[in-house]
This record gives structure tokens, sequence and C-alpha cells, in this order.
């Protein structure tokens, strides 16, 4: 059984269906709302004022493309987007800073210009598209179910795992409450503009993605204090200031997204199996769920057939000493 329906669980679903391991998805949408139709969905194999690959970006990025091609044509639908993305220097002093190191940093994926440098392999993708496709694919084949898990309901007991995608649900779950999530509130403003150019990401302290027609997704806001499901005055305060950084300054808002993106205090996510029970767990993807989900759902099918183990910075296997306490 795998508990969630958000990004996580749908793409840990994909590949238990192309292992040809049965399953079910249960999905309580009336009680956790998925921040995931709320995701920017941008990938992005650069981090950093230092500009360095993300974590694991090689393997991470070269299994990327590859899955999202694949599942447009397994749902026959267009949601990956591959995209330049550019990232200008904020000012004088940080272009000397960065050129003065330029030898040292790894330029695998890196185009420098004198005004900033176009990052290659990144873009986006979308998610409430993928996720509604994917939807329609599982009720067709007759494994989606609009049920909320119970701890002790006895259909439950029918599965061999249970594996728990709850995005930042899981940190109210007592299964999991010694892990160390870290959630962090997300809005995103949707406007319509043609100020911006549609046809790369601008990143200089938040983004402008082009989603097409003259529309953007503006973002994103960072907040640790409070994850309801509404909007906040100081997030949409914030996101206007971008986009004044960002020189559009004419632009009609067209919609708000809000998420709680499922971090975790040391940055990297939570997968794998209880050291004690037979439930497991694929969670805390933060903010790069759309690169790095793909990648540790073979990692977690493959161990949970016994070829291989999830990567030891990923695997909850780095917490069992805390599941007996």
């Amino acid at each position: 059984m795998i508990v969630g329906h958000g990004l996580a669980g749908t793409i840990l679903a994909h590949h238990l269906h192309q292992e040809n391991i049965e399953f079910q998805i249960w999905d309580s949408s009336s009680t956790h709302f998925t921040s995931s139709n709320a995701a920017g969905g941008i990938f992005n194999p650069v981090t950093g004022r230092k500009l360095e690959p993300t974590w694991l970006a090689n393997e991470i990025f070269t299994y990327l493309f590859p899955f999202y091609q694949t599942m447009e044509k397994k749902l026959n639908a267009s949601f990956f987007f591959p995209m330049p993305l550019f990232r200008p220097f904020a000012n004088v002093e940080m272009a000397d800073w960065l050129n003065a190191r330029r030898a040292d940093i790894d330029n695998e994926f890196l185009d420098w210009k004198s005004d900033g440098v176009w990052v290659n392999q990144a873009g986006w993708v979308d998610v409430p598209l993928l996720l509604s496709s994917s939807q329609l694919f599982f009720r067709d084949l007759g494994v989606f179910f609009e049920k909320e898990f119970v701890a002790g309901q006895a259909d439950s007991a029918n599965f061999s795992h249970i594996i728990f995608c709850e995005g930042f649900h899981g940190m109210t779950n007592p299964l999991w409450s010694c892990l160390n999530f870290l959630p962090a509130k997300g809005e995103i403003l949707k406007i319509k503009t043609v100020q911006a150019d549609p046809f790369f990401i601008l990143n200089k302290n938040g983004f402008l993605l082009p989603i097409g027609q003259d529309l953007f997704k503006v973002g994103a806001t960072y907040r640790w204090d409070e994850f309801g499901p509404e909007p906040t005055a100081s997030a949409n305060e914030e996101l206007k200031d971008k986009l004044a950084q960002f020189k559009v300054n004419d632009y009609i808002e067209t919609g708000k997204l809000v998420g709680i993106r499922p971090a975790t205090q040391d940055r990297r996510p939570f997968v794998g199996m209880h050291p004690e029970k037979p439930v497991g767990i694929f969670n805390g993807f933060g903010s790069k769920g759309v690169s790095l989900i793909p990648y540790f759902a073979n990692e977690f099918v493959s161990e949970l057939q016994g070829k291989k183990m999830v990567h030891p910075d990923a695997s909850i296997r780095r917490f069992n000493q805390l599941f007996s306490i």
C-alpha cells in the first residue's frame, strides 16, 4: 500500500508498476492536502551562491530526463519541459568573486557570460498535470482509492508493506516521530505579463518561471512558523518585491499557490523501511522533489526487491538507533 498521492507517492507507484509489483494507492485529499499541487516544479543541477552541483547531480540528472520522457509517453500527456535557466550576477563584486574562482568550480552544467551564468539541464515539470494524469491511469487500473489510512484498520492487514508518502503530514505520524522533519511553507504567485522572457527561467533570489501563453510562476517564499493552506499578506508582498527585482511591474495576478515543503534538518530525504515493522517511508524531499524523487524511487524499489541498498545519506537506516528509544 502507498499512503498518499503527491509527487512522491505517484512516482513510487509508477516504479512499482514498472516492476510488476502489485500495489494500491490510498489517498485522502479531504484530510491531507497535497502540497505537490503548489510546487514550482523546477529542476536545477546547480545550487548555492558558489554555483556548486547539487547533491548527486550526475546520478540524479542522468536518471531524471529519460524517466520523465518515458512517463509522458506512458500517460499520453506533456508535462516535462527542459528549459535553460539564467542566474545573473547580483553585482560587480559577486561577478568578480565568482570569476576569480571559476577554475575551481565544476563547470559541467555552466555556460559563463559577462552578466551571469546559464545553467544547462534545467527546466520544470507541470506537477499538477502529472498527478492528475497519473490518477486517471491508476484509477483505470483499479488501484487508486480515495480512502484515509487509519492505523489498525482491518483491510490494511492485506498488504506486505505499507509505504507512507504523506509529505509534511508525515511529521504527525507517530511511526516517524523520531525523524528530523523541518517543514517550510512556501507561496507562489501566478501572473500574466509580456514584460518577461518566455524562453528561460530567471533565478535571482527567487525565480520567474514561464509556463506558456505569457503566464509565469513567481516564487518562492519560506516560512517555518505556520503551516496552514491559506496564502498570507506578508508572502504576497515578498513575491511582489521579487517581481520588482525582476523588473516586471506590468502584470495581472492570476492565482496564488500555497504548499508545505517536506524538508528535513539534514537536507536529505527519508527513504526506507522501519527497522522493526513492515512499514516504510518515502518522504523528506523538500524543494527538490522533482529531481530527487525519481532517482530514489528507483533505489527504494530496488532495495525492496533485495537488489541493492538505498544510498546511505538518504536511507532511514541512519536513524535506526532512534527507533528503539
